[in-house]
């Protein structure tokens, strides 16, 4: 096969100017590898129909991966923001929410001496055994 493939003439890059034939349209397709994890986008698949994208992202999209879940929408169904005008992130700071700064180690030692720590470990390990 592929002796063939190197006495075919190749188009060179820009030949295709050819606008695409028939109804088909672009679907984007969404895979869940695992039950609860997010869809992540896993390409494009030209179909006339939803039903039958559907069919052509299980068959190449599942036999690279194992996925349990599939979906595929329509390109032109899709909106998105503009990169020029939207804003996407806060303009207030809400940096209270992130949890930085907190040395829990460090205050926990302030809090207990360390002959109290070593105290409620020897307990603890009686109690346990």
């Amino acid at each position: 096969m592929s002796t063939l493939r190197d006495q075919l003439e190749l188009p060179r890059e820009g030949d295709l100017t050819t606008a695409p034939v028939g109804d088909a349209r672009p679907f984007e397709v969404f895979i869940q590898l695992q039950r609860g994890k997010a869809h992540v986008h896993a390409g494009t698949v030209d179909a006339v129909d939803a039903p039958m994208a559907l069919q052509y992202a299980r068959e190449h999209y599942g036999r690279d991966q194992p996925c349990v879940h599939i979906w595929v929408v329509p390109r032109d169904a899709m909106l998105g923001t503009d990169y020029e005008k939207d804003l996407v992130w806060r303009t207030t700071d809400q940096s209270y929410r992130l949890a930085r700064g907190y040395q829990v180690r460090k205050r926990w030692e302030q809090f207990r001496s360390k002959k109290d720590v070593d105290r409620y470990e020897k307990e603890d390990l009686k109690e346990a055994f």
